[in-house]
């Protein structure tokens, strides 16, 4: 499994680094410096320094961060880790950056709205243990996509050494009839890991590890 892990200056996403040696085979760290803090810096420094050392003020911003990300690509422990350096708008790099590489798992801490958008399972890590998980499903319209959808979710479940499991909201009997060969259903939802389709009208966990599909 190939996993995009997006870090940007002030959020680490220190879990999901934690947790990529156990979910992932390959690791892409995007380390995003926001050019935002570069031209703030720079304004700062107009009112002490000549417009002729602005540029390395620059420079020296991105050298600093450039040290900064290697030191997390070495805290992985792990032969298979590539790490990206971009300076640029947070979400308009993530989205570059997966179009271009078209990762299985995009990894963050922390639900990011402007997210949503990009078509990578995304993956919210809140830190912790595994040991169970629970798929939630509220509709069975596109049974292909769902069984897909389980299929992955199940692979992650396996890599995480956690049992898997299948919530049916609607509790129809016939929709359990259909969904019953494809996992064990349980009544209530279960586990440190929830898993939900993103065109579901939810209110993501704060609590709890969520996979988006």
């Amino acid at each position: 499994m190939r996993c995009l892990i997006p870090v940007h200056q002030e959020n680490y996403a220190i879990n999901s680094l934690k947790r990529a040696p156990q979910l992932c085979d390959e690791t892409t760290i995007l380390y995003i410096l926001d050019k935002k803090l570069i031209e703030k810096v720079q304004s700062e420094a107009s009112y002490i320094l000549p417009s002729y050392a602005l540029d390395n003020v620059e420079e020296f911003i991105i050298n600093i961060h450039r040290q900064e990300a290697e030191k997390i690509k070495k805290s992985i422990k792990k032969e298979d880790v590539e790490i990206r350096f971009l300076v640029g708008e947070y979400y308009e790099s993530v989205e570059r950056e997966t179009l271009k590489t078209s990762p299985d798992l995009l990894m963050c801490d922390s639900y990011l709205r402007g997210l949503l958008n990009i078509a990578t399972p995304i993956w919210i890590d809140r830190g912790g243990e595994i040991k169970e998980c629970t798929m939630v499903i509220n509709s069975l319209k596109r049974i292909k996509s769902i069984t897909h959808s389980i299929e992955f979710a199940r692979k992650i479940c396996e890599r995480l050494h956690a049992s898997f499991y299948i919530h049916y909201a609607p509790g129809d009997s016939e929709g359990l009839a259909a969904l019953k060969p494809l996992g064990k259903i349980v009544s209530e939802v279960r586990g440190e890991l929830l898993v939900f389709s993103r065109d579901a009208t939810l209110k993501v966990p704060q609590q709890r590890c969520v996979l988006l599909l």
